[in-house]
């Protein structure tokens, strides 16, 4: 809907947003694309201009380097005059009338769209706040967020819309929350003071850790908003030699406390019947000899508390390693997942022949029907027919 005025010259049309899904769209005449040139646009005063509630239509203007930008924020359907764009007016003047052609570049901003990206950070090294000496525990952490423009002034102060590319935007962002979700997983445990095996069962508490810092990260002044942070997996790689050690360490104090408890406790049930008997005794050396005899006894046990996790412990061996098989499923690394769990998939259905499995020492993925150790889980394969 475009009509040409011969006598004043100057495009007529309607200045509105039609699309549906976006954040920063360039208007453009009916018959142009975006890309058409400043020279190509000209606006005439008393064209349309239609704004959505949610939208800001920026004016941009090229009369003079410095000159500053309008604004019109949604809703707003009206008739463009020196009225609603003063400073327009103050660049060009009041000449034929008011009705001489402009050009501008007219930009509308989606402050109520929102743009959801997932994000990865593949394995990184996590210390333990008292088990450092083992090495950085490997951690990797999968999720999504959310982002919008949450004020067009600050945003454009920010970007040179001319210049701007969604794709350039997209990547900033998700760098940034990448950025952000390493710091903070990676300090976790010694901030909150718990071990780094603990980390998966924590995604709750980091969520809200990365929000806070993303918040602080962006602050005031740059107009985008990260409204939104989820993190679908934690994940340990537990088939780390780091991983191996500290399941290894962490057995063995285990041990040390249940025996030295044991201990403590058979100890605590001898002097309360040596107590017993100390009662029963009333006259003479008999008091003093019990006395000193329940005496000794204590201190006895007191100092096998003490001293019982090296005298009643015994070592432990680590668990017998296993070899995993990992699974793709829906384009997802799962797993790793031993024979008996493959089986136990494969008889609810959520595991076949087909999938792709990969293994430590395999070159690449596979499918499962390809895969000798994994052939007693699907039964025998009928040999062909003879004569067939």
């Amino acid at each position: 809907m475009a009509l040409f005025n011969k006598n004043d010259g100057g495009l007529m049309d309607v200045i509105r947003c039609d699309e549906q899904d976006y954040l920063i769209w360039r208007w453009h005449p009916q018959g142009t694309d975006s890309s058409a040139s400043q020279k190509a646009i000209s606006i005439r005063w008393g064209s349309s201009l239609r704004v959505r509630d949610g939208e800001v239509a920026v004016f941009k203007y090229s009369g003079t380097p410095d000159s500053p930008d309008e604004y019109i924020e949604g809703p707003a359907d009206r008739i463009l005059s020196t009225e609603n764009l003063p400073i327009l007016a103050n660049i060009i003047g009041l000449a034929y009338d008011g009705n001489s052609p402009f050009q501008a570049e007219v930009y509308f901003i989606n402050l109520a769209g929102t743009i959801k990206m997932p994000f990865g950070v593949p394995y990184f090294d996590v210390m333990d706040p008292k088990l450092s000496k083992l090495g950085g525990m490997p951690v990797a952490v999968r999720g999504s967020f959310n982002f919008r423009i949450s004020d067009a002034h600050d945003f454009v102060k920010e970007h040179k819309l001319a210049e701007f590319n969604m794709d350039d935007l997209k990547d900033q962002m998700r760098n940034l929350v990448q950025g952000v979700v390493k710091s903070v997983v990676s300090n976790a445990p010694t901030k909150g003071s718990y071990p780094v095996i603990e980390i998966e069962r924590r995604i709750l508490e980091i969520t809200e850790l990365i929000q806070a810092t993303l918040k602080e990260r962006l602050g005031d002044g740059t107009g985008i908003e990260i409204t939104r942070v989820d993190i679908s997996d934690l994940e340990i790689n537990k088939e780390s030699e780091v991983y191996k050690k500290y399941m290894k360490a962490t057995n063995n104090v285990a041990t040390d406390f249940v025996n030295g408890a044991a201990s403590f406790l058979d100890t605590i049930s001898a002097q309360a019947n040596a107590a017993k008997k100390m009662k029963q005794v009333r006259d003479g050396e008999g008091v003093e000899v019990e006395k000193r005899e329940v005496g000794k006894k204590v201190v006895s046990a007191f100092s096998s508390v003490i001293g019982g996790i090296k005298k009643n412990s015994k070592p432990t061996p680590p668990p017998i390693p296993t070899t995993g098989f990992y699974v793709a499923v829906n384009g997802k690394q799962k797993g790793p997942y031993d024979i008996n769990k493959l089986k136990s998939m494969l008889e609810k259905s959520e595991f076949d022949k087909d999938m792709l499995v990969w293994k430590d020492g395999m070159e690449t993925w596979v499918s499962a029907g390809d895969v000798e150790e994994l052939a007693p889980i699907f039964g025998p394969t009928a040999p062909p027919i003879p004569g067939e």
